[in-house]
Protein backbone atom coordinates (compact mmCIF):
# COMPACT_ATOMS: atom_id res chain seq x y z
CA UNK A 1 0.00 0.00 0.00
CA UNK A 2 1.61 3.24 -1.12
CA UNK A 3 0.48 6.50 0.40
CA UNK A 4 1.81 10.03 0.19
CA UNK A 5 0.44 11.33 3.46
CA UNK A 6 0.95 14.94 2.50
CA UNK A 7 -1.83 14.81 -0.08
CA UNK A 8 -3.43 11.37 0.20
CA UNK A 9 -7.22 11.23 -0.09
CA UNK A 10 -7.18 8.68 2.75
CA UNK A 11 -5.31 11.00 5.12
CA UNK A 12 -6.95 11.55 8.51
CA UNK A 13 -5.42 14.15 10.82
CA UNK A 14 -6.14 14.16 14.55
CA UNK A 15 -8.11 17.17 15.74
CA UNK A 16 -8.75 16.11 19.36
CA UNK A 17 -7.65 13.48 21.88
CA UNK A 18 -9.45 12.62 25.11
CA UNK A 19 -7.82 11.36 28.27
CA UNK A 20 -9.45 7.98 27.51
CA UNK A 21 -7.48 7.75 24.24
CA UNK A 22 -10.37 8.64 21.90
CA UNK A 23 -9.09 10.39 18.78
CA UNK A 24 -11.19 12.70 16.67
CA UNK A 25 -9.91 12.89 13.10
CA UNK A 26 -10.73 14.79 9.92
CA UNK A 27 -13.01 13.17 7.32
CA UNK A 28 -14.21 10.41 9.65
CA UNK A 29 -17.52 9.70 7.91
CA UNK A 30 -18.39 7.55 4.92
CA UNK A 31 -15.38 5.28 5.43
CA UNK A 32 -16.05 1.88 3.93
CA UNK A 33 -14.85 -1.64 4.61
CA UNK A 34 -11.17 -2.11 3.70
CA UNK A 35 -10.75 1.59 2.88
CA UNK A 36 -7.17 2.80 3.25
CA UNK A 37 -6.56 4.84 6.37
CA UNK A 38 -3.54 7.13 6.76
CA UNK A 39 -3.39 8.51 10.30
CA UNK A 40 -1.34 11.57 11.23
CA UNK A 41 -1.24 12.65 14.88
CA UNK A 42 -0.95 16.37 15.47
CA UNK A 43 -1.53 16.19 19.22
CA UNK A 44 1.18 14.94 21.55
CA UNK A 45 -0.52 12.26 23.69
CA UNK A 46 1.89 12.96 26.57
CA UNK A 47 0.33 16.41 26.97
CA UNK A 48 -3.18 14.91 27.38
CA UNK A 49 -2.65 11.51 29.01
CA UNK A 50 -0.58 12.00 32.13
CA UNK A 51 -1.01 8.55 33.68
CA UNK A 52 -0.45 5.09 32.26
CA UNK A 53 -0.84 4.71 28.48
CA UNK A 54 -4.34 3.80 27.27
CA UNK A 55 -5.58 2.06 24.14
CA UNK A 56 -6.30 4.34 21.20
CA UNK A 57 -9.77 4.45 19.72
CA UNK A 58 -10.97 6.63 16.87
CA UNK A 59 -14.46 7.74 15.90
CA UNK A 60 -15.31 6.34 12.46
CA UNK A 61 -18.78 6.79 10.96
CA UNK A 62 -20.03 7.86 14.40
CA UNK A 63 -18.66 4.81 16.29
CA UNK A 64 -15.54 4.53 18.45
CA UNK A 65 -13.36 1.74 17.04
CA UNK A 66 -10.01 0.46 18.36
CA UNK A 67 -6.70 0.99 16.58
CA UNK A 68 -4.81 -2.31 16.30
CA UNK A 69 -1.47 -3.48 14.96
CA UNK A 70 -1.24 -6.08 12.17
CA UNK A 71 -1.41 -8.91 14.74
CA UNK A 72 -4.61 -7.61 16.33
CA UNK A 73 -3.10 -6.11 19.48
CA UNK A 74 -4.27 -2.66 20.64
CA UNK A 75 -2.05 0.34 19.99
CA UNK A 76 -1.58 2.39 23.15
CA UNK A 77 -0.90 6.09 23.49
CA UNK A 78 2.82 5.54 24.11
CA UNK A 79 3.34 3.79 20.74
CA UNK A 80 2.56 6.50 18.14
CA UNK A 81 4.51 9.69 17.45
CA UNK A 82 3.21 13.01 16.23
CA UNK A 83 3.68 14.06 12.59
CA UNK A 84 4.43 10.49 11.42
CA UNK A 85 2.09 8.92 8.92
CA UNK A 86 0.67 5.55 10.00
CA UNK A 87 -0.78 3.48 7.17
CA UNK A 88 -3.56 0.95 7.52
CA UNK A 89 -7.13 0.05 6.70
CA UNK A 90 -10.56 0.35 8.26
CA UNK A 91 -12.06 -3.13 8.71
CA UNK A 92 -15.79 -3.65 9.19
CA UNK A 93 -16.26 -6.97 10.95
CA UNK A 94 -18.02 -8.27 14.05
CA UNK A 95 -15.67 -5.85 15.83
CA UNK A 96 -14.86 -2.93 13.49
CA UNK A 97 -11.34 -1.56 13.86
CA UNK A 98 -8.43 0.25 12.23
CA UNK A 99 -5.42 -1.94 11.49
CA UNK A 100 -2.14 -0.03 11.22
CA UNK A 101 0.60 -1.80 9.29
CA UNK A 102 3.57 0.33 10.36
CA UNK A 103 2.97 0.50 14.13
CA UNK A 104 3.72 -2.02 16.88
CA UNK A 105 1.72 -2.69 20.00
CA UNK A 106 3.47 -3.18 23.34
CA UNK A 107 2.74 -6.92 23.06
CA UNK A 108 4.32 -7.22 19.61
CA UNK A 109 7.35 -5.17 20.65
CA UNK A 110 7.83 -7.38 23.73
CA UNK A 111 7.55 -10.52 21.56
CA UNK A 112 10.20 -9.23 19.17
CA UNK A 113 12.51 -8.33 22.06
CA UNK A 114 12.05 -11.81 23.56
CA UNK A 115 12.74 -13.51 20.25
CA UNK A 116 15.94 -11.48 19.80
CA UNK A 117 17.05 -12.28 23.35
CA UNK A 118 16.50 -15.98 22.65
CA UNK A 119 18.78 -15.77 19.59
CA UNK A 120 16.12 -15.17 16.92
CA UNK A 121 16.47 -12.69 14.11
Amino acid sequence: MVCNCCSCQFRHVSTALSTAGLLTVTDATNIGNFDKFALVLTINPDSIITGAPVDYTVTINGTAVPILDRWGYPITTDRLRTRKCYIGRYIESDTPHITLLNALSNEAAAGIATAKADGGE
